[in-house]
């Protein structure tokens, strides 16, 4: 057996941790930047919750007032719930001032203050005061101080501030001053202009309804309007231009509309601050300065110096001053928290790079371990439809492939607007290899009574045998540093404890909105420019995404310094600073390879990389914002924590250990009825949870919660199991995991000035040890066509309005199992090809499968020929094979020529000359097949016909085109195996069908600046004609194809 269930947690003093032997090869190397995120309060705080806690009613006034003055008698804790929680700073100001209160109110305000303090004591996430960060460098030595100097930094909340400026932008006088520009993200649709998605109110974190989007008439003055408005200009000189050209129509009425398109989202005004002004209040006290507002920009410098004055204050010192600045900044709008606050801890932190190292072999075992997961699903599946679309090397304005009517429409999951796409079911069995060792592994340590499973190098290479690798990506990685003592840490006496959530997939991520805290920030800046160019090809170029988020407090996470000079503006007012090339979202494409989406700019061809180092919810964000943001991941595994597959939703599953590293601690899912009855008391819902603890062994104080939303917990204090209760009945079920102390060596390391230990987490970028530009494709990215997805060759061709010839075509889908199509093509195919009228119109097939497998048939002719003869003749042949059991249904359809794919308006005809004997030739191949008369394996005869529609195209040069791709070794054996017969075929004559020339006259045919691009795409065709639809056999062929290149290069080489 390749891993150990038979150890108990090897933590104790005295015990030494063997460190795997897989240091020597790792795969990722790790940044000398760090980061720490730690609560404000000590560890010793729940104890201290626990001890307060002994003989407590919570319902009893006299009781609940002494325990809670004692559990915010340290001021800093008032003044955090003050910031993060008002309603229960109020309830506790009702308690204190002897105000009455139901003893259902009071059992609520002390669970409530409770789960705050052990938040504040317990959570690193940062939030308010209750936690904040502390920048980590790297050395030989360690060297650690806490202090109790922290540093809050305020700003008004992002929602509190919009819905400030908002009144102003709608105020005539004012927006006539302002520059206001054409939102990018609206599109005209029928006679009406639309913006896809409705911002949430100000006081709303979130969007509203996914279903809503707001339009407007497309009168000739809103034309007009929105045409001026291209470029950056003052909202006066557009009116100055709509009085003009409508001299009957009031200046006020003017004025009217132009607030009106500001306020419904269709311009954008100068007043919104930009995500990269780290301090908004400066920007906009100088943009209201120049436009001599000089009230409004008093206003602003005066909320200004009350978030300077809540700076000034100790953390712990300023609770009047922040409830009265709250109050001064609620009397200018009303929100319920209109202050923002990061901290910056009074902390030094200096680490041994062993832990670098440490890290670099986690993150190794990690990936090795991980679950198939290719790449976001979604992504995948609208890639796939982009190619079956447009195809390689043609770059499709964005705008228009969102469209849901001229274009594919948003991928699904995309709310806003909300898609009508549908993600296929995603396949049982693709880790069912992995799923089996874990079950084994899981099982075995629960027999034996273990908690613990230790990897080995062998056990991580059988994890890690069972789906197929692909090259890691950055990532940040998240864990506990565990470590009795600072000397410990340079002895290597220490454990990385994996927390139970990721980092950004982008390293900086999680570091950029606190960037503005730091000394000196460029260290952050190069992380995430390093970051971006680790993951881009050749040439391509890192741009920033500027966007506006829908909801204001998005604002809040999103505000990060610039990283990059040039930058895309999605949505939102441009900024532009000296020396800042900006473009907009009409200046950008989308175009494919075979793995990937990426983006160009439609000026110049260059493939562009949208960048965000921020950790916002994307997901909430409009689809051409979120569509921008995702594309770099495109052809990239999800980074993910240690995933047990099948096994995750087990009551109880072991710790995993790899050298000094947790990479899952042990868990436990709490979904026992007993325990999610909301009718039993407590004495009997008690005794439930004492059963379930003894059952399964759960320690005493566990983390519970999802994701980094994590409490630690007593399960012996009655307040803590009423904490567990409460959050049952809110959720169902929980899981709760033992702390990072529990399977690790505490976290004495990281004491504050009173010797007083501190949770904290660590954050360290991780790199790959290669650039996407020099990583090999592997078999597992998808179809490598040769030839394709070359940065810098694309054609920009939009959709054109002469797409939709559907009068002269008609176009059905024949549904009919894969088992059957064969059949189907061989011996009833040319039945129906006979019963055609013989006009030389002409028809092709392809195979399809949206979910269901068909086959697509099209046939050209006069638009009355086509209605009156066709149509009948074909719907009369499917009503016969339904007869005999060999189809299905018969769906007609719209044809909607691939012209983007095939070359444009100029190249569609040949295309589909193209298909047409493309189809014949495959049919008579099928046929000979089918009677025996060719035996050869259909895998190498698609093959032959790649080699001899490249030979069409490139003459001699042909292996050259093959071998551009790197040689795939999974399924080469299978050109090994059929290599005699394969070289056969390259003897000119060897492919017999009578098409094959009217085929290549047609491919010549196609236009010289379109004919190299398109060839993936019939080479794509042909197999999907010949051999079906499945992609490991196109792999097979791909690879026959290329050892036939390889050959006949080896063979001239030989006789030069």
């Amino acid at each position: 057996m390749h891993c150990e269930a038979v150890r108990g947690p090897r933590t104790r003093e005295g015990e030494r941790v063997a460190v795997s032997s897989s240091g020597d090869s790792v795969s990722f190397r790790a940044a000398e930047v760090g980061m720490l995120r730690m609560p404000l309060l000590p560890h010793t705080m729940v104890e201290k919750t626990v001890a307060a806690d002994v003989g407590l009613d919570p319902r009893d006034r006299r009781q609940a007032e002494r325990y809670l003055t004692a559990l915010t008698a340290d001021e800093r804790i008032r003044e955090a719930l003050a910031i993060s929680s008002p309603s229960l700073d109020h309830a506790l100001h009702t308690l204190f001032s002897g105000a009455p209160m139901k003893p259902a109110a009071l059992r609520k305000l002390v669970l409530g203050a409770t789960r705050y303090v052990l938040r504040a004591a317990g959570r690193p996430t940062p939030f308010g005061l209750m936690a904040g960060v502390a920048p980590v460098a790297f050395a030989d030595e360690a060297r650690v101080r806490v202090g109790d100097a922290h540093r809050g930094a305020v700003r008004p909340d992002g929602g509190w501030l919009l819905g400030l400026i908002r009144p102003w932008e709608s105020d005539p006088e004012v927006l006539c001053k302002l520059r206001v520009v054409t939102n990018g993200l609206a599109f005209r649709r029928g006679g009406r202009w639309v913006l896809p998605f409705a911002p949430a109110p100000d006081e709303s974190d979130v969007p509203t309804s996914r279903t809503e989007e707001v339009s407007v008439r497309g009168t000739p003055a809103v034309e007009l309007a929105l045409e001026c408005a291209q470029r950056p200009r003052t909202a006066g000189e557009i009116v100055e231009r709509l009085t003009a050209a409508y001299p009957a129509v009031g200046r006020p009425v003017v004025e009217g509309l132009l607030v009106g398109l500001v306020q419904q989202g269709f311009l954008l005004t100068e007043l919104r601050p930009p995500l990269t002004r780290t301090d908004p209040l400066s920007y906009l006290r100088d943009v209201l300065t120049s436009l001599g507002e000089s009230e409004k920009a008093d206003t602003i410098a005066r909320v200004a110096k009350l978030t300077e004055g809540c700076e000034a204050e100790p953390l712990g010192a300023g609770v009047s001053r922040w409830q009265a600045a709250m109050g001064e900044l609620r009397s200018l709008y009303r929100h319920d928290r209109p202050l923002q606050v990061d901290v910056r801890m009074d902390a030094e932190v200096v680490l041994p790079r062993e832990v670098l190292r440490e890290a670099e072999r986690a993150a190794t075992a990690l990936w090795r371990a991980a679950a198939k997961n290719e790449s976001v699903r979604h992504l995948t599946e609208y890639h796939q439809a982009f190619m079956e679309r447009y195809g390689t090397g043609q770059a499709v304005p964005l705008m228009d492939v969102l469209d849901p009517h001229t274009g594919l429409g948003p991928p699904a999951s995309y709310e806003y607007p909300a898609s009508e796409r549908q993600l296929t079911p995603e396949a049982a069995d693709r880790n069912a290899a992995r799923d089996e060792v874990l079950t084994e592994w899981a099982l075995s340590a629960i027999a034996a009574g273990q908690r613990e499973i230790v990897l080995d190098d062998a056990a991580l290479e059988r994890l890690s045998g069972t789906v197929r690798r692909i090259p890691p990506v950055a990532a940040e990685l998240c864990a506990h540093l565990t470590a009795p003592s600072p000397e410990d840490l340079e002895r290597g006496e220490f454990s990385l404890v994996l927390s139970q959530t990721t980092g950004s997939a982008t390293p900086g991520g999680m570091f950029g909105r606190f960037a503005y805290l730091l000394d000196d920030p460029e260290p952050v800046a190069r992380l995430a420019r390093e970051a971006a160019a680790s993951a881009c090809r050749p040439q391509a170029e890192p741009v920033l995404l500027d966007f506006q988020p829908m909801s204001g407090g998005a604002a809040n996470v999103a505000r990060v310094p610039a990283f990059w000079d040039r930058r895309l503006s999605a949505g939102c007012f441009p900024d532009t600073p000296p020396g800042v090339t900006v473009q907009g979202v009409a200046d950008v494409a989308l175009a494919a390879d075979e793995q990937r989406l990426y983006v160009v700019d439609t000026a110049t061809g260059q493939e562009i990389v949208p960048q965000s180092a921020t950790v916002l919810n994307f997901a909430m964000a409009p689809a051409a914002v979120r569509l921008l943001r995702e594309i770099p991941a495109m052809g990239r595994p999800v980074w993910s924590v240690w995933s047990w597959g099948a096994l995750e939703n087990a009551p109880h599953l072991p710790r995993v250990r790899y050298g000094r590293t947790i990479l899952a601690a042990a868990r436990w899912r709490l979904s026992e009825p007993a325990l999610t009855d909301s009718t039993a008391t407590d004495e009997v819902w008690g005794r439930a949870l004492d059963a379930w603890r003894g059952r399964w062994n759960v320690p005493r104080q566990v983390s519970v919660g999802f994701s980094d939303r994590r409490v630690v917990l007593d399960l012996s204090a009655p307040l803590h199991r009423a904490l567990l209760r409460r959050d049952l009945a809110r959720g169902g079920e929980l899981v709760v995991h033992e702390t990072p102390e529990a399977c690790g060596h505490g976290e004495n390391w990281l004491c504050d000035d009173r010797g007083n230990p501190h949770r904290s987490e660590l954050l360290i970028p991780v790199l790959p040890g290669h650039t996407a530009g020099t990583t090999a494709r592997t078999a597992d990215e998808a179809v490598p066509r040769p030839g394709s997805g070359t940065t810098g060759t694309v054609t920009l061709r939009p959709v054109g309005k002469d797409d939709r010839r559907h009068r002269s075509w008609f176009y059905g889908k024949l549904y009919t199992a894969t088992a059957q199509q064969e059949e189907v093509l061989v011996d009833h195919l040319p039945r129906l090809l006979a019963a055609l009228p013989n006009d030389g119109g002409r028809w092709f097939f392809i195979r399809y499968a949206d979910p269901h497998p068909h086959l697509r048939l099209r046939f050209h002719g006069d638009p009355d020929l086509v209605w009156s003869r066709i149509a009948p003749t074909v719907l009369d042949w499917a009503d016969d094979l339904h007869g005999q059991r060999l189809a299905g249904r018969m769906v007609v359809d719209t044809y909607e020529p691939e012209t983007v794919r095939y070359g444009g308006p100029e190249a569609i005809d040949a295309a589909e000359r193209f298909f047409h004997h493309d189809s014949l030739s495959v049919i008579e191949q099928l046929t000979r097949l089918a009677s025996g008369a060719d035996t050869t394996a259909t895998g190498v005869l698609v093959a032959a016909h790649y080699v001899d529609l490249v030979r069409q195209v490139h003459g001699e040069d042909w292996p050259d085109w093959f071998l551009a791709m790197p040689r795939d070794d999974e399924h080469h054996p299978f050109f090994r195996k059929h290599r005699s017969t394969a070289l056969g075929l390259l003897v000119e004559g060897a492919l017999d069908v009578s098409s094959r020339a009217a085929r290549a006259q047609a491919l010549r045919d196609f236009p010289a600046a379109s004919r190299r691009a398109v060839l993936a795409s019939v080479l794509h065709m042909h197999h999907n004609r010949l051999a079906g639809v499945r992609r490991d056999a196109e792999l097979r062929s791909l690879a026959v194809a290329r050892g036939m290149a390889a050959t006949e290069r080896d063979r001239r080489r030989n006789h030069r």
